[in-house]
């Protein structure tokens, strides 16, 4: 599902053993001046699949995907990105992440992370 700044992701920690190790979120599109994200794609696989996911919340300014399940069965989940000039740039996250979030914001500046 696409996702437009037009239109209307929490902190995890993961314990091991008697140590914490937060994760801290990765952005995973590129910025580029003067050229600011308009829209989002994830997907279980790759693109060329076509199997685009439905995110888990979508609010106006806010929401998330829940990917596990793509890295449970043994596969990964791409981002494809889209900027205002209509180039995408596509970043396969290969390591399992809990969740991948989209935030619009006062500026109408769409970003998305996963972590």
């Amino acid at each position: 599902m696409s996702w437009s700044n037009e239109r209307s992701v929490p902190l995890l920690a993961m314990f091991s053993a008697s140590w914490i190790h937060p994760v801290v979120a990765v952005d995973v599109c590129p910025r580029r001046d003067g050229q600011p994200l308009q829209f989002v794609d994830v997907f279980d696989g790759s693109p060329e699949e076509l199997a685009i996911l439905v995110p888990d919340k979508a609010e106006r300014l806010t929401g998330y995907w829940m990917p596990g399940y793509v890295y449970d069965t043994g596969r990964f989940v791409t981002i494809r990105c889209r900027h205002a000039d209509g180039q995408t740039a596509d970043t396969k996250v290969p390591n399992k992440v809990a969740t991948c979030d989209y935030k619009i914001d006062t500026k109408k500046t769409l970003a998305m992370s996963c972590e």
